[in-house]
């Protein structure tokens, strides 16, 4: 079952023509984006481990964009094991560009992976990311600022594994989203 492609097909239903994925966990979001590999109608931002580094090895390349009349609507950002916030970052930006700004997505589901964190024991096991603390901060902010107002938006916990952090990082990413979403429509 995948809780994303549910969401998505749900907010479809509910008259969204166009409904965007960001996929944040470190393993690629292969599921929702096999599931809509052929439809322009849901565009899937994957942003992951390298696949050449880390499961699943045979999804999340860069050149896997689509196919059909899908072609163009799959953005895989694979990133070297290791990755920090400075260069994680810079992926975030160019999904939630794409999502936003080329894409013009009605509705946002975020697949929020939390095992990018540093030292989670699952992501560790071959590569792993070192984000931490206040850069889920800053994730929230970032995804935050490029939404506009009255998309409809649903946060999905998939991963993470160190449990004495999950919830914390979790709570600051939806909690800084919606604060920097709510600030930027307020000044207006």
């Amino acid at each position: 079952f995948n809780q994303a492609a549910y969401a998505a097909k749900l907010f479809q239903q509910a008259s969204k023509k166009k409904v965007a994925i960001l996929d944040v966990d470190y393993h690629c979001g292969n599921g929702s984006a096999s599931i809509f590999y052929e439809d322009p109608s849901v565009l899937v931002v994957s942003i992951h481990c390298d696949p050449d580094e880390e499961y699943p090895f045979h999804s999340g390349y860069s050149d896997q964009t689509g196919a059909g009349e899908g072609e163009g609507y799959t953005l895989h950002l694979p990133l070297p094991g290791g990755t920090t916030w400075e260069t994680y970052s810079v992926a975030l930006q160019t999904g939630v560009q794409r999502i936003f700004g080329e894409f013009g997505a009605e509705a946002l589901v975020v697949s929020m992976g939390l095992d990018t964190h540093y030292g989670d024991e699952i992501a560790m096991r071959r590569a792993g990311f070192k984000l931490s603390g206040n850069d889920y901060t800053e994730m929230g902010r970032i995804i935050g600022n490029a939404l506009p107002k009255n998309v409809p938006t649903v946060f999905i916990q998939e991963g993470g594994y160190k449990m004495n952090v999950v919830g914390r990082v979790a709570a600051r990413v939806v909690m800084s989203c919606f604060q920097a979403c709510n600030d930027k429509h307020q000044q207006r």
